[in-house]
């Protein structure tokens, strides 16, 4: 089972991330905890939420399935592209933020392409 973008989009807007970094410590389930994985790296993108993933990822306890698809994710930070990489410049993270946010009031399969774009102009600012 792949995890859930809805229910991501509707965590984002509510700003759940502490509790998303708690659960993700206790959680057993497979696909929660790669929901949880998901929810942190396009909803969060601070530095909390980056440790909470390479805590997951190095958590030997955890199954290898899931520490796979952790790593995964954080190997998109090496994927952000030079046309992202200059639109990140011209904008502030907070800007970054904000356009994130306004995108996903609208649920698409377009919202969620310009998630990842601004998620990943994010993350190349924040580098």
């Amino acid at each position: 089972m792949q995890p859930c973008h809805s229910h991501i989009t509707v965590l984002f807007r509510k700003h759940q991330f502490q509790p998303a970094i708690d659960r993700l410590k206790i959680e057993r389930d497979e696909t929660a905890q790669k929901s949880l994985i998901l929810l942190l790296w396009y909803a969060a993108q601070t530095n909390a939420a980056d440790g909470a993933i390479s805590a997951f990822a190095a958590d030997t306890s955890k199954s290898s399935m899931a520490r796979d698809y952790t790593q995964k994710i954080m190997q998109n930070k090496d994927k952000i592209g030079a046309k992202q990489r200059a639109e990140a410049l011209a904008l502030t993270e907070a800007s970054l933020r904000q356009k994130r946010h306004e995108r996903l009031k609208a649920v698409s399969d377009e919202a969620l392409i310009d998630l990842d774009d601004y998620t990943m102009m994010l993350l190349a600012k924040r580098k």
